[in-house]
């Protein structure tokens, strides 16, 4: 795997995260995936533009980094069970490729 090819995996992980809280629609938790998927898609539309066409390492990067906060409240509510939106390997995958701007494999590596 390369850093690119991993950080366009994760720029899927992170679409299919947000459509499944759009897409969420299963009890009164509607309003509250609603409005987390309303606060994290242009974080993640963003993120894909920097992987995708602009491939800025750094930008994307911090991007990430915000994107990460957001994905704090949602995985605790996935792992409470207040909401049940994604399967547990698309959040679990997320997690695992939410580092690879950090790691030295990929030190040297560009987008």
């Amino acid at each position: 795997m390369t850093l690119a090819s991993e950080a366009k995996e994760l720029a899927e992980t992170l679409q299919a995260i947000v459509e499944g809280l759009e897409g969420y629609d299963l009890d009164s938790r509607r309003e509250y995936s609603s409005k987390m998927a309303d606060r994290l898609k242009p974080l993640v539309n963003s993120f894909r533009e920097l992987v995708l066409v602009e491939k800025s390492r750094d930008s994307a990067k911090l991007q990430l980094d915000g994107i990460k906060e957001l994905m704090h409240n949602v995985n605790g509510a996935a792992t409470k069970g207040e909401i049940n939106f994604v399967s547990g390997s698309t959040l679990n995958r997320y997690w695992e490729l939410s580092t690879i701007f950090q790691e030295t494999k990929y030190v040297h590596e560009s987008l």
